[in-house]
């Protein structure tokens, strides 16, 4: 059945407009690069999610919000300054949603000090619509991981979307499950939590295509995804930044990739998501066909990977609720994603071993293009520290085919790390 969302275009763009508590994650995130009036290419990120919590069981649910800023001048190699906010949204944190126009407001201030503040805004049009124009400001201290050093920062940016938004997930209400049951069941406090045989199915029945097992089942996958939406291709069109007194950068170039994800975990999701699951996933940017793509891997050891790679943008037909559908989706076995050994590198502040360089192989059928492409890190340095989680989370370039036609550009990468050799987990640095 469709939800709101999932019904028409004043439903999906009230879901993108409105708090939704009873989703355990909310978010929005914009991330891409900016290019200099002096030709430097900069990474950034600029993210708001909230995240329901219950203190007690007599305390009403309440929300963690989190937001923050990454950026990074990638010819410094200097690694990303970063600076965020978090606290309980509304009372620690004032954090704001509204519909038309469609605006996020987060902000924080102690005693004595500046407002720390993340503004996300439509300044025209409608949010999901093409050709709507976006501006994002933020005031933040950031600072390079470990360097011990804060300063005030300020960013502008205004951006319009080229392409309008995908619906990457399934059905009408876009859910994009994320990992699959094997039929054995999972250890937990409370004792084993028993699961279906969701993998024999999907691999042998229906080729490997999750979509096509979704629709023959109805198997609702509960608390194993996200609803996923994108916008690909959002150019920038000016943006300014100040970092303290010691550098003050802009330009008119860049293109950004936004994000809206929810989420849900039941006591599976909640296991799984805190035994060591992990995952590779770059969203790539093809403005020269405007179209874009996520592909990726996900794991955990009790469940296995998945796969996903998909394609949209021009060519995309439109779901009942305006949103585009991917116009490829990769079934399980037809995605082949390769680090470089070679590329390994060992963060000094995590000590985490990343690679930073990835071989994608995508199949090619009858009724879908194949791709071969390699990722590379546009600089060493691109780990990220928040609130106690290390991941690799910054810009790659890419270069190779697809459909037999030759492809480069940027995507955003978001890797995560393992161990050192020898260390069931990272030492001290």
């Amino acid at each position: 059945m469709p939800l709101a969302q999932g019904r028409d275009c004043t439903g999906f763009r009230a879901y993108l407009s409105t708090g939704l508590p009873q989703y355990d994650s909310q978010s929005y995130e914009f991330f891409g690069h900016l290019v200099g009036s002096d030709g430097s290419i900069n990474a950034i990120a600029l993210m708001s999610q909230g995240n329901s919590v219950i203190p007690g069981l007599q305390v009403p649910l309440l929300t963690i919000e989190e937001s923050g800023l990454i950026f990074n001048r990638l010819d410094q190699n200097t690694g990303p300054a970063f600076g965020g906010i978090d606290g309980l949204a509304d009372i620690t944190v004032p954090t704001s949603i509204t519909y038309q126009p469609w605006a996020i407001h987060v902000e924080q201030q102690n005693h004595g000090e500046l407002p720390q503040t993340v503004d996300m805004r439509i300044v025209s049009g409608t949010i999901g619509a093409v050709g709507a124009v976006y501006e994002l400001t933020v005031s933040l201290d950031t600072g390079i991981y470990q360097s011990g050093v804060s300063e005030p920062t300020t960013l502008t940016i205004r951006a319009r979307d080229t392409t309008g938004i995908i619906q990457w997930g399934y059905g009408p209400n876009g859910f994009f499950p994320l990992w699959m049951f094997d039929g054995t069941p999972l250890p937990s406090s409370g004792g084993p939590i028993a699961t279906t045989d969701q993998r024999t199915a999907i691999m042998n029945t229906y080729g490997g295509d999750i979509g096509s097992y979704l629709a023959a089942t109805g198997d609702p996958m509960t608390g194993q995804g996200s609803h996923y939406y994108s916008m690909p291709l959002v150019e920038v069109e000016s943006w300014s930044i100040q970092i303290g007194s010691t550098y003050a950068g802009g330009g008119t170039g860049g293109v950004l990739f936004f994000d809206n994800l929810t989420e849900t975990y039941n006591d599976s999701a909640k296991y799984i998501v805190s035994n060591g699951y992990a995952w590779t996933e770059f969203s790539v940017q093809l403005p020269d066909t405007e179209q874009g793509m996520l592909i990726a891997v996900t794991g955990q050891q009790d469940v296995g990977n998945l796969y996903y790679a998909m394609l949209g943008g021009a060519g995309s037909s439109q779901s009942a609720n305006g949103t585009l559908k991917p116009t490829t989706n990769w079934p399980q076995g037809a995605i082949h994603i390769t680090p470089d050994p070679a590329s390994a590198w060992t963060s000094p502040h995590s000590c985490y071993v990343y690679e930073l360089s990835y071989a994608v192989k995508l199949d090619a059928s009858a009724s879908r293009p194949g791709a071969d492409l390699v990722f590379r890190a546009t600089a060493q340095d691109q780990e990220l520290n928040a609130l106690g989680r290390a991941v690799y989370e910054g810009l790659f370039s890419y270069s190779g085919t697809l459909d037999g036609k030759a492809v480069s550009g940027y995507a955003w990468g978001e890797i995560q790390g393992r161990p050192p050799a020898g260390h069931p987990t990272p030492p001290n640095c």
